[in-house]
């Protein structure tokens, strides 16, 4: 629903603070809760990054190969991502100091200028707060990509041309990136994804509304490791998931909890410190 009204409020100067809070107000599993730290080996990232993650997430990961280095808001974007998947803090580290000393950056200069933030967005440093990795609202709407940078999603932010290109190098077919580029055209983001995630999947319909890039991979993973048969059982979950999330949009206020506006606010600071390229 959020998705298909976004097109026909995003223009509106009036909304724009609304606009802005539910960037903040995603209602659904919070991914900052590791349930199998560790669960994921570095050796198998390469992989699931072309089997299992969003588009978004497969670009900077693509990025952080090819140029052994991200900007700001990319780390910040995938940094949270691969947390949300199970990368513990240690597994974090290693992978992020072995690439950025394949590029320009030392061991030394990684330890003084990159690990704080790491470290901080697993809530061991600074106020601890356990940040929670980035809904498909808050990369839509926040933040847009300048040039040189990767984070932002690719549905949004991209030229329609460069998009088209990339799904072609991904060996999507035609008449799905039409369907795609349609959605894209309509300003149906997140919709967009969805078609992205059936046409990589080889299904139909994946039965639940799409609107955080941990959950296109949990749902991902949940079905290649199960089949087909799988199917009506994510229908089923995502409905319930879409109901639960609609009431309690439905009940909540239009002011942040206090919690959610105190993390957001040490969020954006430590944004604002952590500046370099």
């Amino acid at each position: 629903l959020t998705a298909r009204s976004l097109p026909s409020i995003q223009s509106d100067e009036r909304l724009q603070p609304l606009l802005n809070h539910l960037s903040h107000s995603y209602v659904g599993p919070d991914y900052s809760v590791q349930k199998n730290p560790g669960k994921i080996s570095l050796e198998q990232i390469d992989t699931l990054s072309v089997k299992s993650f969003p588009l978004c997430m497969r670009q900077l990961h693509k990025a952080l190969r090819d140029n052994h280095h991200l900007r700001h808001g990319g780390r910040m974007q995938y940094g949270l991502f691969l947390k949300g998947i199970g990368l513990t803090l240690e597994q974090a580290l290693e992978f992020w100091k072995k690439e950025f000393i394949r590029g320009k950056v030392d061991a030394d200069k990684f330890d003084k200028g990159y690990a704080y933030s790491i470290r901080h967005s697993y809530g061991k440093e600074g106020k601890r707060t356990d940040y929670t990795p980035y809904s498909c609202m808050k990369i839509i709407m926040s933040n847009p990509p300048s040039q040189g940078d990767y984070h932002g999603c690719p549905f949004r932010h991209s030229d329609p041309e460069l998009l088209k290109q990339k799904l072609q190098s991904y060996k999507i077919h035609p008449s799905g990136i039409t369907q795609i580029l349609e959605l894209v055209k309509g300003m149906h983001y997140q919709l967009a994804c969805q078609k992205y995630f059936e046409l990589t999947h080889d299904v139909d319909d994946i039965g639940f509304s799409l609107n955080h890039p941990n959950q296109y991979f949990t749902e991902s993973q949940r079905l290649l490791s199960g089949g087909r048969e799988l199917k009506k059982e994510l229908s089923n979950s995502g409905n319930s998931q879409q109901k639960s999330n609609s009431q309690e949009s439905m009940n909540s206020n239009s002011t942040p909890t206090s919690s959610n506006t105190t993390a957001d606010a040490e969020l954006e600071g430590l944004e604002a410190y952590f500046t370099e390229d």
